[in-house]
């Protein structure tokens, strides 16, 4: 309960579960997907621009009744190639593996990652890019921290990238179709 109300007092979007109705992209789990039978769900989520669909990559860990599991969405797509690539797996995975992801999701980076400005310095002129999306949902709600690469390396690379790695460590097929999340 501590990072939902940190995440609140930070300015993340917050929406309860009930209003979540389907995950937009085909190849993605929403935090608060009905497969998840309402249990607690961490996910980073990376949405490139003008590529051709689904154009999107995740690493979500959840809770079920029987522990704890990640599911990774992997996408590639080579400039001026017809072939995009795109795989799915799910893989359960330690209370330690958790413990480590879980552990980058602290009340002082959510809250500061909820607070920097989506686009990042005012000057910024953004034609092109990627957003990065945090989703954690606990308990009926769902709290999101959003932000567009224009903005910089910022807190939300380190947490995709660590999310990344342990994906890499029990799939590493999914090298090049992660790119999306490293640091």
């Amino acid at each position: 309960m501590r990072v939902f109300l940190s995440l609140a007092a930070g300015g993340a979007s917050e929406i309860s579960c009930a209003d979540v109705r389907s995950t937009p992209e085909y190849h993605l789990l929403d935090a608060c997907d009905p497969y998840l039978a309402g249990n607690t769900a961490y996910s980073i989520t990376y949405r490139a621009s003008l590529s051709p669909g689904p154009a999107s990559q995740q690493v979500m860990i959840y809770r079920t009744d029987d522990g704890w599991f990640m599911n990774i969405s992997g996408y590639r797509w080579d400039p001026g190639s017809p072939v995009i690539v795109t795989r799915r797996n799910e893989i359960a995975i330690s209370l330690d593996e958790f413990e480590q992801l879980s552990d980058r999701l602290t009340d002082a980076s959510i809250n500061k990652l909820a607070s920097l400005p989506y686009y990042g310095a005012k000057d910024v002129i953004c034609t092109d890019g990627a957003n990065y999306e945090v989703a954690v949902a606990k308990g009926g709600k769902k709290l999101i921290a959003e932000q567009h690469s224009c903005a910089g390396k910022t807190e939300i690379n380190e947490i995709a990238a660590a999310f990344r790695e342990l994906a890499l460590a029990h799939d590493p097929e999914f090298e090049n179709l992660l790119s999306g999340l490293k640091n």
